[in-house]
């Protein structure tokens, strides 16, 4: 089964009113990871590339960090205004949200992918910009072009890809996720 640690950026926090801007995608293979990074201006074709790589590379499972509430979410709302065909993935089987095994539920204030990092020692660089910059990092972009904003952008999604992977790893190995 392939498996895929998955994380989005966006516009905002209302699938209704905001976009994706970009896609992480990490595939796990003999345990390591492919980190494939999509991004595109138009929402539609970014979304037709994401499931077309879910369908090239059989992906069977998606691994993320709030992955029920948020990105699932986004992705499906999204893939439905644009009538694109995509594949379910059922929630406990296709879906594992880390958030969720790691809270006993939902949101709890202050527990972040990058707390959860910290308090299990998971030293990922923590360098890259907060999630909430995005939006205007992407207004940057799109405006005046600017390939830094665009560059900081990727370079958080890629270090949150990495962050839920070495989580993903410590809960399978204490046994909390069957792989």
């Amino acid at each position: 089964m392939t498996v895929a640690i998955i994380d989005i950026e966006t516009t905002g926090l209302d699938p209704l009113k905001d976009r994706i801007v970009a896609i992480g995608l990490g595939i796990i293979r003999e345990n390591k990871l492919d980190i494939q990074l999509l991004t595109s201006k138009d929402e539609k074709e970014l979304l037709t590339k994401f499931w077309g790589k879910v369908s090239e590379e059989g992906i069977e499972q998606l691994i993320g960090f709030n992955i029920d509430k948020f990105d699932w979410q986004f992705i499906k709302l999204r893939s439905l205004y644009y009538r694109i065909r995509m594949k379910y993935f059922k929630k406990y089987e296709g879906r594992k949200d880390l958030m969720q095994i790691l809270n006993g539920g939902g949101y709890i204030r202050g527990r972040s992918l990058k707390a959860y990092c910290e308090f299990f020692n998971i030293d990922i660089q923590n360098d890259d910009v907060d999630g909430c910059e995005i939006p205007q990092l992407w207004e940057r972009f799109e405006k005046e072009y600017d390939k830094e904003a665009l560059d900081k952008i990727l370079h958080h999604l890629q270090l949150d890809i990495k962050r839920t992977y070495e989580l993903y790893k410590i809960l399978v190995d204490c046994g909390l996720i069957e792989e």
